[in-house]
């Protein structure tokens, strides 16, 4: 499946790169695709656990997800 989080805000290039790096260490996450100019990660994942284990990581480093394209922060998902 493919998910795309738009973030907050990422500041430059270095974050792409940092982010880039920890989201290559997640199993069962490819095709990492990163915009810093419309502030959106795109990826493939396996399962809805996958998802979870991208929001932790990103919410590690600091961003803040605002939407996701399957709407997993919708009150019905909790």
């Amino acid at each position: 499946m493919k998910t795309t989080f738009e973030l907050q805000k990422m500041n430059s290039d270095c974050d792409k790169s940092l982010l880039l790096e920890n989201l290559h260490k997640l199993e069962n996450i490819w095709n990492i695709i990163i915009d810093t100019h419309f502030y959106t990660i795109s990826f493939e994942y396996l399962s809805w656990s996958d998802l979870a284990l991208v929001r932790q990581e990103l919410q590690k480093l600091g961003y803040q997800i605002v939407n996701d394209t399957h709407h997993f922060d919708a009150p019905e998902n909790h």
